[in-house]
């Protein structure tokens, strides 16, 4: 008798065992969201987006999608997304260039959305699970300067744009893990160049720093594989626009990013000539800027299907994170 109970002892003790690691298996896995980082200049913030655009469900909150607010909070996705960023007067600005840093946060319409309304959606949906998105854009800047990610002489940060980012994204990081959370940055999405198309010594940079960037960001994000989406600059040499100005140079940015894809694993470079523009015939409407959120995604999950096992199986802690 005391054998049998013994053995039904043990047997029980066997199971709340089991029970208890398949209860932390699960509770683990659910806590492990994948991190995806938006970034660029004013066609990833939505400088032409109305909100009057948008169809009903994309109105809504979406609650398997996280999003890192103006307040510096992860709440559900929900349109509008910007004005994001506050001002910066003290951003970098070239010497060349009559820029207001001021302005550099700012959607036309007073309020809008970016990308990641339609991005976000997609990514959420096509993975079934939650996700999270961080950004930080800014109007009217180019990688060249404003978004160098190299040291200065003293082996120092260089004061731009990207250690801006980074800090953000860290925080946004460090937020994430204190919810309880294990990140896996997951994707980088950028939407930037028309400023680089403006002048022809940032034009024929572009290759090589974008290049750069990306490498560096693969390196500060612990991710030697990180997919990396971009949208090309949807115009060529010598684009015309309404207030007189005049791109000199889209044609030899659009090549950068085609030999970009071509040399650096892990990246696509996605068509943007198609997308729908506003009367300025420089930024998206409403529709090109949700149809560049569908193609980043799509972009993204071309990615994952040719590279599961080299891109999906990093994770970032907060203490990596600094």
């Amino acid at each position: 008798m005391n054998s049998f109970f013994d053995t039904l002892r043990q047997t029980t003790g066997l199971a709340l065992i089991f029970t208890f690691l398949l209860f932390s298996m699960n509770r683990s896995q659910a806590l492990r969201i994948k991190l995806f980082i938006l970034a660029g200049q004013s066609n990833m913030l939505g400088y032409q987006s109305n909100l009057d655009d948008l169809p009903p469900r994309l109105r809504q909150s979406q609650k398997n999608v996280l999003w890192y607010d103006r307040q510096d909070q992860w709440v559900p996705l929900e349109a509008p997304t910007e004005p994001l960023l506050p001002p910066d007067p003290s951003l970098p600005v070239p010497p060349f260039e009559s820029y207001h840093p001021e302005h550099s946060h700012k959607v036309n319409n007073s309020v809008g959305f970016g990308p990641e309304i339609s991005l976000g959606e997609n990514l959420a949906n096509g993975l079934n699970e939650t996700v999270a998105l961080v950004k930080y854009s800014r109007n009217g800047t180019n990688l060249d300067t404003q978004w160098d990610p190299g040291l200065d002489a003293n082996g120092d940060p260089k004061d731009t744009l990207y250690p801006r980012m980074k800090q953000r994204v860290f925080q946004a990081i460090a937020d994430l893990s204190a919810l309880g959370y294990t990140v896996e940055v997951s994707g980088f999405f950028w939407m930037q160049g028309e400023s680089d198309a403006s002048h022809p010594e940032m034009a024929q940079n572009y290759e090589s720093n974008l290049t750069h960037f990306i490498q560096t960001i693969r390196q500060d994000f612990n991710r030697p594989n990180l997919p990396f989406i971009y949208g090309m600059v949807h115009f060529g040499n010598q684009h015309e626009k309404p207030n007189n100005t005049i791109n000199c140079c889209g044609d030899i940015v659009r090549s950068a990013q085609i030999n970009v894809q071509t040399t650096i694993p892990h990246t696509r470079a996605v068509e943007t000539r198609n997308l729908s523009l506003n009367r300025d015939l420089l930024h998206f409407d409403s529709n090109g800027i949700l149809t560049i959120g569908n193609l980043f995604s799509d972009a993204w999950f071309n990615i994952r299907s040719f590279s599961t096992d080299n891109i999906l199986n990093e994770s970032i802690t907060e203490s990596q994170a600094y």
